[in-house]
């Protein structure tokens, strides 16, 4: 049986945020005064909420030993989908294109840590390596992420991790979406 639905872009950001560089601290990538979108309080519907989030910008990495990557989204300070660790990364980028799409699902809600979302998404960029520009994430089978409060609102962040801190190691994220579908 088909429903009503609709797709609404809740936020986007218009300018970039801050370069993440030479650090192995989870950091958001977000423009904060213009990208994160705060989901009101019980807005969520378990099967039905979906948000998708779409992200770009680029990326640099230092000449030997430049580690790897993960990108998060939080709730908050909640973390509802962990992307995994990219394989080692591609030595002396500079300035690659990055890509990344992701799709979460409202598995259940409620308070406390009861809210729950599924991710899955698509990494492409050449930073990755020349011989496979894209990853799946979750990098393992997907599970849904750390609980929430789906009662109270949250704020969605999209944070990056560097493994190896080098002043080469360098990424920007340049253009940001977040659509909701209900």
């Amino acid at each position: 049986m088909a429903n009503n639905s609709w797709n609404q872009s809740m936020g986007v950001q218009p300018a970039a945020g801050t370069a993440l560089t030479n650090s192995t601290t989870a950091t958001s990538l977000l423009n904060a005064a213009q990208a994160k979108w705060t989901i009101p309080a019980n807005q969520l519907v378990a099967g039905l909420s979906k948000i998708r989030i779409y992200a770009s910008g680029k990326m640099s990495t230092a000449a030997s030993s430049p580690g790897t990557f993960t990108f998060d989204v939080r709730f908050g300070s909640v973390i509802v989908f962990n992307g995994g660790a990219s394989g080692t990364l591609a030595t002396s980028a500079t300035n690659l294109t990055w890509d990344l799409k992701i799709d979460l699902t409202c598995l259940t809600t409620g308070a406390s840590t009861s809210a729950t979302m599924l991710g899955t998404g698509v990494l492409t960029s050449a930073a990755l390596s020349a011989t496979t520009p894209i990853m799946l994430l979750p990098t393992s089978a997907p599970a849904a992420g750390t609980g929430f409060d789906s009662t109270s609102s949250q704020t969605v962040d999209l944070f990056g991790t560097w493994s190896v801190a080098n002043a080469s190691n360098s990424i920007t994220c340049q253009q940001f979406e977040i659509v909701y579908s209900n």
